[in-house]
């Protein structure tokens, strides 16, 4: 009586087994995957501190302040190419919000049609948009599809960049409409 049940054990094994070893390939090959695009990406140029921070923001799936205030200009250009979409939200913002930074129209309008990388951010609550989206939900507050009073902050832009601005998001998201349709 003690062989059927050791045959059930063995039987048992033999299908989790490959289960297990699938998803332990599947979880090898995505860090894999996911540390090959970040290694190739150069952080020279940019201080240690600075880096160790993009390290825990993009570990952690949090945007950092400290990273946003702290970070100079050509860092934060530079992080603009980065390969995660949560390190680009940073530099993007951070860009923005520094008053001194003078080509924000070009800046916004590259950060809203930059839908390569999600932004999988979970600081105050779980999102999963692309840069477009939570540039303009998040830090310029110009989606018509959430209700907020007041938008597109000033960042010191004119009325004809706002314009500007408006226009192509609001191009962008017809054609994102489009697409899904079909």
């Amino acid at each position: 009586m003690t062989k059927p049940k050791d045959n059930r054990k063995r039987n048992r094994f033999l299908i989790i087994f490959p289960i297990l070893t699938i998803f332990g390939i599947g979880i090898t090959a995505s860090i894999f995957t996911t540390s090959e695009t970040n290694n190739n990406y150069s952080l020279d140029g940019i201080r240690n501190k600075i880096k160790d921070s993009i390290k825990v923001s993009e570990l952690n799936g949090t945007t950092s302040r400290w990273v946003r205030k702290n970070a100079t200009e050509s860092e934060l250009l530079k992080l603009t190419e980065y390969p995660n979409g949560i390190v680009k939200a940073i530099a993007y913002e951070g860009l923005l919000r520094k008053k001194e930074f003078a080509q924000k129209t070009e800046l916004i309008l590259r950060a809203i049609n930059d839908t390569t990388y999600i932004i999988d951010n979970q600081s105050r609550c779980v999102m999963n948009v692309n840069i477009r989206e939570y540039i303009a939900q998040n830090v310029l507050l110009i989606d018509d599809e959430i209700p907020i009073p007041e938008r597109l902050p000033d960042f010191s832009l004119t009325k004809i960049e706002k314009e500007k601005i408006l226009t192509e998001f609001r191009k962008l998201r017809v054609k994102k409409k489009a697409n899904k349709m079909f």
